[in-house]
């Protein structure tokens, strides 16, 4: 029984072993707190509880930290109107005492709406998304409009930028000054209309391309250049 106590003791210690323990403030309960990083995963715990600590001060210098990272955090904390101190992290959150990836749902002001026809409906303060039953998709966030069915085709639109593919795979793009044009069979076609320029490559991948008055073919590792002087 011993043993297996001393063993218990060796694996606590490897695994919360860290380089160093001070004294903060725990924001998110506003008691102080022994906190130790943790060799593994980088992340702080409180070594009292050994639990991850989400927020913490060091009330000597007023410094605030992110317990995931350790990272220095001033100026970047958030309080909620209920009074909770938050700090987005992109990619994690503090969730009932544990680290774990965002997930959609908490995305600020998110709704899930099912219909009756099998359409899935979802809202957030960032985006609009409908899924159908078909699979096919339409999402829409700020000016930027995307439909991607199952198909394969796809359509985006985002101010003056265009993009679609049919379902063979045949595509078009373009701003407003630059369209281009692809085919599945390898052939492009490009107008820049800023610039003054057009390109066609065809099946081949011969080049016939002009601009302001020049002309130019490579054809067969052949070059040909016709100005109009």
């Amino acid at each position: 029984m011993k043993n297996k106590i001393l063993t218990l003791a060796i694996a606590a210690f490897t695994v919360f072993a860290g380089t160093a323990k001070a004294q903060f403030i725990d924001l998110s309960t506003g008691k102080q707190v022994t906190v130790i990083k943790h060799n593994a995963n980088g992340m702080m715990f409180n070594t009292a509880t050994q639990k991850p600590v989400y927020i913490y001060i060091n009330p000597a210098t007023n410094d605030t930290f992110y317990g995931r990272t350790g990272a220095n955090i001033n100026g970047r904390v958030a309080r909620t109107p209920q009074g909770k101190f938050i700090f987005d992290d992109g990619d994690y959150i503090f969730d009932n005492g544990e680290y774990r990836m965002k997930r959609e749902s908490d995305s600020s002001g998110y709704k899930v709406k099912w219909q009756n026809d099998g359409d899935k409906k979802v809202k957030t303060d960032d985006y609009k998304r409908k899924t159908d039953k078909n699979g096919d998709l339409k999402l829409k966030q700020d000016s930027s409009k995307i439909k991607v069915y199952s198909d394969g085709r796809l359509k985006v639109k985002e101010g003056e930028y265009r993009k679609k593919i049919d379902g063979e795979g045949n595509y078009r793009e373009g701003d407003g000054s630059v369209k281009v044009k692809s085919k599945v069979d390898g052939s492009t076609k490009i107008k820049d209309k800023k610039n003054n320029y057009k390109a066609k490559v065809n099946e081949e991948q011969e080049l016939k391309e002009k601009q302001n008055g020049t002309k130019r073919k490579v054809k067969k590792n052949k070059v040909k250049v016709k100005t109009d002087d």
